[in-house]
């Protein structure tokens, strides 16, 4: 049962953490807690996932955001190269392993009944289709209705207005869910721990720039995914405090770690134990930044919260022209004085795949090497380590040929 897996992990993190707050730690905690919390019959759990919504609109209502592709990455058989154990299920189905092994482990979750039951299913139309798809099938599992969340790719007065009207809407979803009218004042106050938050991320980006780099990449990357539910919640800014006060404290120590090489990551790092940041860890290669873990969108206005979440929707980088993405790694790569660039790639993100030959002849352009290193989220089966080492192996032959 996924609830009772939640509840064990968050018994094993408390302790810990009122023995020395972290960051990190307290992140996983309000993640477990919630997730736990889903599953109760007095709540209303609503199904979104919150790196691709606004969920400062939800943090406005008495609702759980309940994001299923964070939880079933989060059951141990995921995180520890056991996906398939699960996946086995959905494919016995005919779900195709050509499928994102984060959908097939969504799905098998939902046949083996671990999930709990949502009250509205909320989706996005970008990032990828197989999320949306997900969603909707997990929906028709419970009777309920998938609403989708369309953005479109571009910005203007009209796309603007035309995600406005859908966020009005889902609030309107929300209030018949509820039973509650959609309070402004909580509204606004959201917005107001949205940029709050938001500042004290711009701090962290910018603490990232420090050498040697004085965090961890795959946290950074996991908070800016799973803590994305967290958008409009006071949690939000106290973990951002914990995490500046660790990095202040790494610099001043003069404790992070020693680094050689300094490389940008892009665009999530996999949830499955794989041998690859150990790997960069040994050759002294830091990750200042991993893509999805900086600021991209503007301040929130209070006084227009509707179309202040349109606008964050429209200005994500995974949302229009490629050239938008594009120009926007390269100043990444600029800003924090890389080395070189890695690109993970999971074989069913194919649009993220295919935009892969637009980043690389860019960072030609500026003389940095780019390495596709091909695996998977949490489908082992789709990871080599042995054929990780000698992609890393050669990419830090090129490194260090770059470097003269």
């Amino acid at each position: 049962m996924m609830k009772t897996t939640f509840q064990e992990m968050l018994a094993f993190i408390e302790p810990g953490l009122v023995e020395k707050p972290r960051g990190f730690e307290l992140f996983t905690k309000e993640l477990m807690a919630s997730m736990v919390r889903s599953y109760d019959d007095d709540v209303k759990t609503v199904y979104v996932s919150g790196y691709a919504f606004p969920t400062e609109l939800l943090w406005a209502f008495d609702v759980i955001p309940f994001d299923f592709e964070i939880a079933c990455n989060n059951l141990p058989e995921a995180m520890s190269g056991r996906g398939s154990e699960i996946m086995v299920t959905s494919e016995n189905e005919g779900y195709s392993r050509d499928i994102c092994s984060f959908d097939r482990l969504i799905i098998a979750c939902m046949l083996k009944g671990m999930l709990p039951k949502g009250d509205l299913y909320l989706t996005s139309s970008y990032y990828c289709h197989g999320k949306a798809k997900a969603n909707e099938i997990v929906a028709d599992y419970e009777g309920k209705e998938s609403v989708l969340f369309d953005v479109p790719h571009e910005i203007s007065a009209s796309s603007i207005q035309y995600v406005t009207e859908q966020l009005k809407d889902i609030a309107s979803r929300l209030e018949a869910v509820t039973g509650k009218k959609l309070d402004m004042d909580r509204f606004k106050e959201a917005i107001r721990w949205s940029n709050s938050a938001r500042g004290s991320l711009q701090k962290i980006n910018e603490l990232m720039k420090e050498k040697p780099f004085p965090y961890n990449p795959i946290k950074a990357c996991l908070l800016a995914l799973g803590g994305a539910v967290f958008w409009g919640s006071p949690v939000r800014e106290e973990i951002h405090q914990l995490i500046i006060r660790e990095m202040e404290a790494r610099i001043s120590d003069g404790t992070a770690l020693p680094e050689r090489y300094r490389v940008l990551w892009y665009p999530w790092v996999p949830v499955q134990q794989t041998v690859i940041f150990s790997t960069l860890k040994a050759h002294e290669v830091s990750v200042p930044m991993v893509e999805v873990a900086r600021v991209w969108w503007s301040e929130l206005d209070e006084n227009a919260p509707f179309k202040s979440l349109a606008l964050k929707a429209l200005e994500n980088l995974h949302v229009g022209k490629a050239e938008k993405r594009v120009k926007a790694l390269v100043n990444l790569a600029e800003e924090y004085d890389v080395n070189g660039v890695i690109h993970f790639a999971t074989p069913a993100c194919h649009g993220e795949n295919m935009a892969f030959p637009l980043v690389r002849d860019a960072m030609e352009e500026i003389g940095l090497p780019t390495l596709n290193l091909e695996g998977d989220m949490t489908d082992e089966r789709n990871y080599s380590p042995d054929q990780t080492m000698n992609k890393l192996a050669s990419f830090f032959e090129v490194l260090k040929g770059a470097a003269g």
